[in-house]
């Protein structure tokens, strides 16, 4: 007789899978370093490629590589809105938009520092944040006292305050958002607080989404002229490339300029002469040849009357980004007010970072005049932000639902039986 296997039945196991291990945070005199170095070095790297593939390029340079460090060093201080003087001239007026570089670098490393030092505290986040951002602005400063070439230096402390400045806004947010507390710290914020930061955000953005669309539109309309002068620099394809770029750079710069001049304050381009929507120039200035200046406008005619709402449209605005919070009518209009207060502040640093220098005679004051212009902004803004604000806490009172009675209001039913 056969004797038949017995099987027996499975068993339940508990399964124990091997422990993760999980590395250790670092300390926090490594990571700030660490990331500081980091950033200033790729952004380095970046702004040292158009002067290395220029001196490659030139068959006729003596320039050994010291000297191109040096170039290298010099464009990247520049590259923090550091002015450069050139001989007798000094450059302000920089295209910032190349900030973006620096900026989108340090947010990175910050957001690295915070998970390798697994911030979980304010106190972390003030170290590594403040730590990177001394080790950061140490070498810009001096970068700015070593990177001088014949004829051309920066402001070793102008530099050092843009770096701070820089460093230590990119590198607290970067960390913030790298770290384990960031929606602690956001919560930790007063809402009023918060809405009128969003209000300004919004009052900003909105400002430059018009400037830079009406440049655009002004760059199409005189294509023909953006033409010429390309054709009149003939810069070659890596002058193309090196123009192209620095018209980006400039690209925020120009939507500065068609907010001023749309809200009425005026540009100034130089020789006491600006232009402005309401008064036509009657003195010709002679300006760099430079293909983004063809955007400029001569007369816009009638229209000139309907430029300044876009500080209305702003303000609106503001006031809907507010209108989202539930408020009371004083409440509201307090919270748009302080909003566009905060958004003109704002205006006026993009304004005063707008304008500047490009050398001597003519070109010594350009751009936008700061005060002026953030005074008229301010006051278009509370024009389309206090009545946009009226209007929706009259909507949200009417619309308001009636509050349901209390259970004590109630009339109990009697019971019926059937």
């Amino acid at each position: 007789m056969a004797v038949r296997p017995r099987l027996c039945k499975p068993c339940d196991a508990t399964v124990v899978s091997a422990p993760v291990d999980t590395p250790s945070p670092r300390a926090w005199w490594v990571v700030a370093p660490l990331a500081a170095i980091w950033a200033a070095a790729l952004g380095w790297a970046i702004f040292a490629l158009p002067v290395l593939a220029a001196w490659v390029a030139s068959v006729q340079s003596t320039a050994g590589w010291v000297q191109v460090l040096r170039t290298s060093g010099l464009v990247w201080v520049v590259g923090h809105d550091v002015p450069v003087q050139v001989e007798s001239a000094t450059y302000s007026l920089l295209p910032w938009g190349l900030l973006v570089i620096s900026v989108y670098l340090l947010i990175h490393a910050g957001r690295w520092a915070g998970r390798a030092a697994r911030v979980d505290s304010i106190r972390d986040w003030l170290l590594v944040a403040g730590g990177g951002a001394v080790i950061y602005t140490l070498i810009v400063t001096v970068v700015s006292f070593l990177a001088r070439v014949p004829g051309a230096r920066t402001s070793t402390k102008y530099a050092l305050l843009a770096a701070l400045a820089i460093s230590v806004i990119s590198l607290s947010w970067g960390v913030l958002r790298g770290s384990s507390m960031r929606s602690v710290i956001i919560d930790a914020i007063p809402s009023d607080i918060r809405v009128v930061i969003r209000g300004a955000v919004i009052g900003i953005a909105t400002l430059i989404a018009i400037g830079a669309a009406l440049v655009a539109f002004s760059l199409i309309l005189h294509f023909g002229e953006v033409i010429r002068i390309q054709q009149f620099l003939d810069p070659g394809p890596l002058g193309g490339i090196a123009l192209f770029l620095l018209g980006v750079g400039y690209i925020p710069v120009a939507a500065m300029w068609a907010v001023s001049y749309c809200l009425g304050a005026g540009v100034t381009i130089g020789g006491g002469v600006s232009l402005s929507p309401f008064i036509a120039v009657s003195t010709p200035v002679e300006l760099p040849p430079f293909p983004l200046l063809a955007a400029l406008p001569q007369d816009v005619g009638l229209v000139a009357w309907a430029l300044p709402a876009i500080g209305v449209v702003a303000g609106a605005l503001i006031a809907i980004s507010v209108a989202r919070g539930i408020f009371s009518l004083g409440r509201r209009v307090a919270l748009a007010a302080g909003a566009s207060v905060l958004s003109a502040i704002g205006v006026y640093l993009l304004f005063f970072m707008s304008s500047g220098s490009l050398g001597t005679m003519n070109l010594v004051q350009l751009g936008p005049r700061p005060a002026l212009g953030s005074v008229i902004a301010l006051a278009l803004m509370l024009i389309g932000a206090i009545p946009t604000a009226l209007l929706f806490g009259i909507r949200s009172r009417k619309t308001k639902p009636a509050p349901e009675p209390a259970e004590s209001e109630v009339d109990e039913l009697p019971d019926t039986v059937e």
